[in-house]
């Protein structure tokens, strides 16, 4: 007989990381939905480039990164501005081939950033597709913009990220 067990995320503590002080304000509004949707704490990691970001999530130190098309280009190999030629479909499955990453559809804003989840948290974490999914395209380059600056002017991410969710009522 096999036995087949439900892994639920509640209570477990998922491991977010970014490369850059710009991916701040989408990775807290992703923890944020995760935290207050699920019930596991999400730690947000900041590595001090790609390169040392990428090893961390081979060696299974990092469950999700937002990433955007322009890196994901350089990760790949390929030169930037190709994102347009090469298509986000294309580097959808150039990751899950070569690296066994999911691409999860884009928050919009610019450059395109969108969440990136390892094999092993697309496994233990089944619904978080789904939801990080509904963060897709509410970020329009304007309010993406405003957003930065009112980040930038009062070093309060968290506080924006949240409000802005509560405003499009997904929070």
């Amino acid at each position: 007989m096999t036995v087949h067990e439900s892994v639920a995320c509640v209570g477990k503590t998922i491991h977010l990381g970014i490369s850059s002080a710009n991916e701040r304000l989408i990775a807290e509004m992703a923890s944020l939905m995760i935290t207050e949707r699920t019930g596991s704490s999400v730690k947000i990691e900041v590595y001090k480039d790609s390169k040392v970001l990428y090893e961390a999530v081979k060696s299974g130190k990092v469950n999700i990164i937002i990433e955007n098309t322009d890196r994901a280009l350089e990760i790949l190999g390929k030169t930037k501005g190709s994102a347009s030629v090469m298509g986000i479909d294309a580097i959808k499955s150039e990751y899950r081939k070569s690296m066994n990453l999911t691409w999860l559809n884009s928050f919009g804003g610019t450059p395109q950033f969108a969440p990136v989840l390892t094999g092993d948290t697309l496994s233990n974490y089944p619904a978080l597709p789904k939801l990080l999914n509904k963060l897709a395209g509410v970020l329009s380059n304007d309010t993406y913009s405003k957003l930065l600056k009112s980040v930038e002017s009062d070093d309060k991410t968290k506080k924006i990220a949240k409000d802005f969710l509560k405003g499009k009522k997904l929070i």
